[in-house]
């Protein structure tokens, strides 16, 4: 597969983001206007900067820690169940917050967090066909990839349930990489954050992940020059009047693209490119490609690892539906226990994409880290 014509965004993606931001965003911009913005915004979320902002984010994460360990049951205990959506979109908010401290993992969060997160809240859309596809589609853009750092602990998190023997190789790396003593392990990034980079399996994991579990979609808009040719059709056909959804999951699922597509495997984005594992080219869309991919990639990324690196091992964390269903029971409320292809935690959507019931789960400390 590789890189054509990079079409412009579909307006239909705009029209949602203008109450926001009045069309002075990236996804909204087109054309020079566009160029201009991102070439002055690409420094600033570049790999190098991203590592000076490490620091800060170290903050953040170890907030987030706190949380977890403030839910966990105490004494090697499973604690109580809780939405990991709720507390994991918290750090995404206040990691994007920069120079301001938003607060959103506090029991007392800055007024601009209340409003902004209200004003999201009466965004959702009313029935019509374009619904599935604004529900699929995160914010990314808008905040700086404030979608996939939302959604990535969940799904990392359920992957590692179905695949236990992923937790040890990533135990196993970072107390090579960072040392034995998971305690240590902030000081030793803020000393050198430019060992994250050290840490090839755990971006493998990430990446596997947002394979099996793309947070990202793009909507582009068809143009009279831009005909599809299908296989096996003689007959071009026309884009021009149509919006063209990406569909990453699909890509990612089909096995010309990716070996054993149903399986999680860190290390296909580990192997050399003659290995059967290696992806096909341009065929990994956890950002999207193109010019106009996701421009916070790199500080998504670098939370993601933080996350991993902070909670791997030091807490046990996995879905909890039996004790969300017994919690729903005593309050009076209706269990929903359908699936969606075998999978309890789909997506469902109110403005933007969210796991079903914020992804139950419940945490304990690890017997090593106590």
């Amino acid at each position: 597969m590789e890189i054509g014509n990079s079409l412009p965004k579909s307006p239909m993606q705009g029209d949602f983001l203008n109450p926001i931001s009045n069309g002075k965003d990236l996804n909204c911009m087109h054309g020079e206007e566009w160029r201009m913005w991102r070439s002055r915004f690409n420094p600033g979320f570049s790999q190098g900067n991203i590592r000076t902002w490490i620091p800060a984010i170290l903050e953040e994460v170890e907030a987030f820690g706190n949380v977890l360990r403030n839910l966990s049951g105490g004494a090697g205990e499973w604690g109580q169940v809780f939405p990991l959506e709720q507390i994991s979109s918290n750090l995404a908010f206040d990691v994007t917050g920069s120079d301001t401290r938003l607060n959103s993992q506090s029991p007392y969060p800055s007024p601009f967090t209340i409003a902004y997160r209200e004003q999201l809240s009466r965004m959702e859309i009313t029935l019509s066909p374009l619904k599935l596809l604004w529900r699929a589609t995160p914010m990314v853009q808008a905040i700086c990839s404030i979608g996939t750092v939302s959604q990535g602990p969940r799904t990392i998190v359920r992957q590692l349930q179905l695949n236990p023997e992923c937790i040890v190789k990533l135990q196993a790396e970072h107390d090579a990489v960072l040392g034995p003593d998971p305690r240590l392990a902030a000081e030793r990034i803020r000393e050198a954050p430019h060992i994250l980079d050290s840490l090839k399996y755990t971006l493998g994991v990430i990446k596997e992940t947002l394979r099996t579990s793309p947070a990202t979609i793009t909507i582009r808009e068809g143009q009279p020059s831009f005909n599809f040719k299908i296989k096996g059709e003689e007959e071009p056909w026309p884009t021009d009047g149509f919006d063209l959804f990406d569909s990453s999951i699909t890509i990612h699922h089909d096995p010309s693209n990716f070996a054993d597509p149903h399986k999680f495997i860190p290390e296909r984005f580990s192997v050399p490119e003659d290995d059967r594992l290696h992806p096909a080219k341009d065929t990994w869309r956890g950002f999207q490609l193109g010019p106009r991919k996701c421009i916070g990639q790199e500080l998504a990324v670098v939370v993601l690892k933080l996350v991993l690196v902070f909670t791997i091992r030091t807490f046990d964390i996995e879905m909890a539906w039996d004790k969300w269903d017994r919690v729903r029971e005593l309050q009076g409320l209706k269990v929903d226990c359908q699936m969606v292809e075998g999978e309890r935690m789909y997506t469902t959507g109110k403005a933007t994409s969210h796991p079903k019931d914020g992804a139950p789960m419940h945490v304990r400390i690890r017997s090593s880290s106590m």
